[in-house]
């Protein structure tokens, strides 16, 4: 019985936090009420506080629910039976490509990206760790298959991690790409990265 409600409950909330994205997208963050997110998820203002106390909180799980999908799409780069230095240049392009397309796939959204990028940063706080580790995992795969030499794994992966993430916001907004074609900007990027981690590229 108690499954039971626990599956209704978490049901519930994913439909208000679905109702949340699709208004945030079309309508704005701005635009969007409490009354509005409960009618298009066709649920009683009641039962949207019971679970979601402000729109900032459906906003912080609607952001949640978005960095999980790009974090199920690392998890599974990362466990692919390909080399290191294939792996970890596909592990940074993708980050970079499924966050620029998590922001243009939200619409209204994007307008208000660097608005919430302090909001977005520290949610994503609890995911650093989560993708240092993948990062490391990948590293470790390259040193012991003889591709990758650095001295500390850790440092190493922190570096890339945060390297990426310093790149997200000018990437989103066109300002890394300008007029050079992605096949470019991944050569280079393959360099930069491949090159720290002593290959000859």
């Amino acid at each position: 019985m108690q499954s039971i409600m626990s599956a209704t409950v978490s049901k519930t909330k994913n439909v208000l936090i679905e109702a949340a994205r699709v208004l945030f997208t079309r309508n704005g963050y701005d635009h969007t009420t409490m009354t509005d997110i409960a009618r298009e998820a066709k649920k009683g203002r009641r039962t949207l506080y019971v679970h979601f106390p402000s729109k900032e909180a459906l906003l912080r799980r609607v952001i949640e629910m978005e960095l999980n999908k790009i974090l199920d799409v690392l998890r599974a780069i990362a466990e692919k039976d390909v080399s290191a230095d294939r792996k970890i240049m596909e592990f940074v392009i993708s980050r970079l490509n499924n966050v620029r397309h998590t922001v243009f796939r939200n619409g209204s959204l994007r307008a208000d990206f660097t608005r919430f990028y302090l909001t977005i940063d520290s949610i994503r706080r609890k995911y650093d760790k989560i993708e240092i580790n993948l990062i490391r995992g990948i590293l470790m795969e390259g040193r012991a298959q003889g591709i990758f030499r650095f001295d500390n794994a850790d440092v190493m992966a922190t570096l890339i991690h945060f390297s990426i993430k310093g790149l997200e916001s000018p990437y989103v907004r066109g300002q890394v790409t300008g007029n050079v074609d992605v096949r470019t900007l991944e050569r280079h990027a393959r360099q930069v990265i491949l090159r720290g981690l002593g290959m000859n590229v």
